[in-house]
């Protein structure tokens, strides 16, 4: 063999055994105990009194630590920041006893008076805080919320001493309780959010590397935006962790998920795409799980803006979609085609009132309100958050009033902050949304068309709705509930100011070496149990 050859043999030996000496991303990160996942798009925030968003839920519930948390199969609580807690009789005072053990990510002990301000902060009205109404069972809660009584101790949260907090209602609140391990509820570290600006500013910046002060089993490491968020064990923290790190990945497209986790750079992705979801199911993959989530996909429709001003043309909108191709073959995540807002809840509720597909009728409705065959319909928009499957969905559901009612809808997406911001503004026609509850008890869910509900952002009012569903919150006996339910369910299909689609079902890759990711309905993820199989 020539020289020239022998190099070139040589060359081409270190190659390939450098190949196979590579190690990919994955396995660099398990080696490290580290945890590579993606839970969508770029967070919009993580200030748990500002966020509202299924993917921030995940990564703020590594950095802090609730009053208490759901069990392994959602199905009851377990100590978490309280090591023990009572309820009154009467259902009104819950008293929670925090572990003296317990401190910041900075070495502080977290104490009640640390719950008090970060509350009292949560509800200050300069905070906007989206999911403010989850206090409203809480004594002066809603007043001090809306303005009406500005002073912070009207509020029926008290510090009793040094370790004990607490929490007195108007009276029993049936969701209470399973809304607590939500992000709404953490603490904030006042010392070191006044160290950069003031406490009851929303603009203060104080989620930073190195600047936020935290009380779960991790703290904040580093943030690139539209790359990662990473998280590090806290060495403070009370309880045992079995990861060191969690790398959480910016990913808004859930093919390019798919890719990465084949080609190593995953460990557990956020969805599965459509088309790939049957291919993982028929070969029976190991890492594909799929399993129901508690949680609605429905519209949400201005009806202050024309022409959904008329409930005519908004009942036209919804009894014209075919939600059983919308979801079984459009969307095709193994959740179920929702005819109600609410589906079934195992043990909590069961939809009575159903809506009716009729294109026929549909026609006629869109006839009686003056526009016949869509003739002189004002143009509508279909607004969505930018993702492959939101764009197949919003060209599905464009296809369908079309074709049955004559209808032209141009669709226009917007990135996640962006088409948040415009809901809220009530800058819309017609948008998609979902919600998956922080509770499994159907009244969540209702409470999205309340009056006083912030995330109520149709424009549509409704007293007696408002007054039902309030009584149902107050009812626990839960087959007169389920009878509050089902008047709700009429107002809605009367009314429809949101229009269902479906209900949500969970679709992942889960890398085999993750051990103790949850499949409960409510998706609960309690970090300190998920860690690589031995």
């Amino acid at each position: 063999m020539s020289r020239l050859g022998s190099l070139l043999f040589v060359g081409t030996a270190l190659l390939l055994l450098g190949a196979c000496n590579r190690t990919s991303p994955v396995d660099a990160a398990r080696a490290e105990n580290k945890l590579l996942i993606t839970v969508g798009p770029e967070p919009s925030s993580l200030d748990p009194h500002r966020s509202t968003g299924s993917p921030e839920s995940f990564i703020m519930s590594a950095l802090w630590e609730p009053l208490i948390d759901w069990n392994e199969d959602a199905s009851g609580f377990v100590p978490a920041a309280a090591a023990d807690w009572e309820i009154s009789e009467d259902g009104r005072t819950y008293t929670f006893h925090l572990r003296p053990e317990a401190k910041w990510s900075n070495g502080d002990p977290v104490t009640a008076r640390d719950w008090v301000v970060s509350f009292q902060r949560w509800l200050t009205p300069s905070m906007a805080a989206e999911l403010g109404n989850f206090a409203d069972p809480i004594v002066g809660a809603f007043d001090y919320r809306t303005g009406r009584n500005p002073d912070p101790s009207s509020l029926g949260i008290r510090e009793i001493d040094t370790y004990t907090l607490e929490i007195e209602l108007v009276e029993p609140d049936v969701m209470f309780i399973d809304r607590l391990p939500s992000y709404p509820w953490f603490p904030v570290h006042q010392p070191s959010v006044t160290a950069v600006g003031d406490f009851h500013d929303p603009m203060t910046n104080f989620i930073r590397p190195g600047v936020l002060v935290s009380n779960g089993p991790y703290r904040l490491s580093e943030w690139r935006h539209d790359q990662f968020v990473e998280v590090t064990r806290n060495p403070h923290y009370h309880g045992e962790t079995r990861l060191e790190a969690i790398r959480f990945l910016a990913m808004g497209n859930l093919d390019v998920e798919e890719r990465a986790y084949r080609s190593g750079q995953l460990h557990i992705t956020s969805g599965v795409p459509a088309s790939k979801m049957d291919g993982y199911r028929e070969a029976g993959d190991p890492a594909f799980l799929n399993y129901p989530r508690v949680g609605s996909r429905y519209l949400m429709v201005n009806t202050q803006r024309p022409p959904f001003d008329d409930v005519r043309v908004r009942q036209a909108f919804a009894m014209t979609l075919n939600r059983e191709k919308l979801v079984g073959i459009v969307l095709r995540t193994g959740g179920q085609p929702g005819y109600a807002m609410i589906g079934q809840v195992s043990n909590r509720h069961e939809p009575s009132i159903l809506i009716e597909e009729s294109v026929e009728e549909a026609q006629a409705l869109l006839a009686e309100a003056g526009f016949p065959g869509g003739e002189g319909l004002p143009s509508v928009e279909f607004l969505y958050n930018t993702s492959d499957r939101n764009r197949e969905m919003a060209e599905a559901m464009q296809q369908m009033w079309r074709a049955n009612l004559g209808v032209p809808v141009s669709i226009i997406n917007q990135e996640w902050k962006v088409f948040l911001d415009t809901r809220i503004q009530e800058d819309y026609q017609i948008s998609r949304a979902g919600w998956l509850p922080f509770s499994p008890e159907p009244a969540e869910l209702y409470e999205l068309a309340h009056g006083d509900s912030p995330n109520n952002q149709t424009g549509w009012r409704n007293p007696e709705y408002d007054g039902i569903l309030n009584q149902a919150r107050r009812e626990m006996d839960l087959t007169k509930r389920r009878q509050l339910y089902d008047q709700l369910d009429q107002i809605l299909a009367d009314e429809m100011p949101l229009i269902p689609i479906g209900f949500y079902a969970r679709a992942r890759l889960v890398d085999p070496s993750v051990d103790g990711w949850p499949t409960n309905a409510l998706e609960a993820v309690v970090w300190t149990r998920i860690g690589f199989a031995n």
